[in-house]
């Protein structure tokens, strides 16, 4: 399985080095992830409306069609903090995300860059599940993650950076079936195609139902040491 991404990129700095993956689940406001020491933190979306990532300094965020662009926060962490990258998917991306926001894609030129992965392969996980595939492809090592959790059975988990309750209005995927099959059938996957790689699910030290704790428990479950960080 492969993640194309703009030539441009700099894939060879990530070579044999550690990332941690910060999604929007709840499992990102339970547990203490910032006590894990990476060469890199990666994050997505709406990750300027949390207090805590809005301190974080990203190497690579990817931002999505529901993005508020004009955002002053976001705008701000961008332009303190030089070196994050931006990267746009272009499987999931509507053409008027671009060409509404050309002011953002000006102010932020030489910044941005476009990805493209198998959508069959990831199925419905969302964003920082897909950075899971980019960071595999890349020569990463060690990958570490959280918010990454799927819905529980009452499918209305509190999203860690809108607060928003449960699935956005309108959405069609909206069984717990379907969430814990195409998430623990990513992860397994995934899990067997980079067998090189390890991959540490923090979330597992979550208060909250934890779709990925499924297979992590049992294919790469938390040492002792982590546990104790978290």
């Amino acid at each position: 399985m492969q993640y194309l991404i703009d030539e441009n990129f700099n894939y060879d700095k990530y070579s044999g080095s550690s990332l941690l993956i910060v999604g929007g689940g709840p499992s990102t406001n339970e547990v203490k992830w910032e006590n894990i020491k990476t060469d890199y933190i990666w994050s997505c979306n709406d990750f300027y409306l949390n207090e805590r990532t809005l301190k974080t300094k990203f190497d690579l965020v990817t931002l999505g069609n529901l993005v508020n662009f004009k955002n002053e926060a976001l705008l701000e962490y961008l332009t303190v903090n030089e070196e994050c990258k931006i990267l746009f998917e272009l499987e999931y991306l509507y053409n008027t995300t671009l060409t509404e926001n050309q002011a953002f894609l000006e102010r932020f030129k030489g910044r941005y860059y476009f990805g493209r992965n198998d959508k069959e392969y990831t199925g419905l996980v969302g964003p920082p599940s897909r950075l899971m595939v980019l960071a595999a492809n890349i020569g990463i090592s060690e990958i570490y993650y959280v918010g990454i959790d799927g819905f529980d059975p009452s499918m209305k988990n509190k999203h860690a950076f809108t607060k928003e309750p449960g699935l956005r209005e309108g959405a069609v995927k909206n069984k717990y079936e379907m969430y814990y099959e195409g998430i623990t059938g990513f992860l397994t996957r995934i899990s067997n195609d980079f067998k090189n790689i390890t991959f540490y699910n923090l979330g597992e030290m979550a208060q909250s139902h934890n779709i990925p704790s499924f297979v992590s428990k049992h294919i790469n479950p938390l040492p002792k040491h982590i546990k104790e960080l978290l």
